[in-house]
């Protein structure tokens, strides 16, 4: 019985495996106008990508840049004696 199950879900999946090659998109067909197409669109949406981490990294890289600067004196207020105020 559970032979007779595991061929039938073995034979079901090797049929349903060979309606997936199909696709033209999948499989490649190279003198498609639509597989042109999708070669810019993949291309833009990576260029888009990559600009927006650049854009992240750059950012992250300024924070860290403007963090390791000194204060400036008037924003120095570790040495100056504030028992006056109390």
């Amino acid at each position: 019985m559970r032979a007779k199950i595991l061929s039938i879900l073995l034979l079901s999946i090797l049929f349903v495996a060979e309606q997936a090659n199909a696709c033209p998109f999948c499989y490649g067909a190279k003198d498609g106008k639509s597989t042109e197409h999708m070669a810019v669109a993949i291309w833009f949406l990576f260029g888009a990508v990559m600009s927006v981490v650049g854009g992240i990294g750059a950012f992250s890289f300024s924070i860290w840049r403007h963090s390791r600067m000194p204060l400036e004196p008037h924003q120095e207020l570790t040495d100056e004696n504030l028992d006056k105020y109390d």
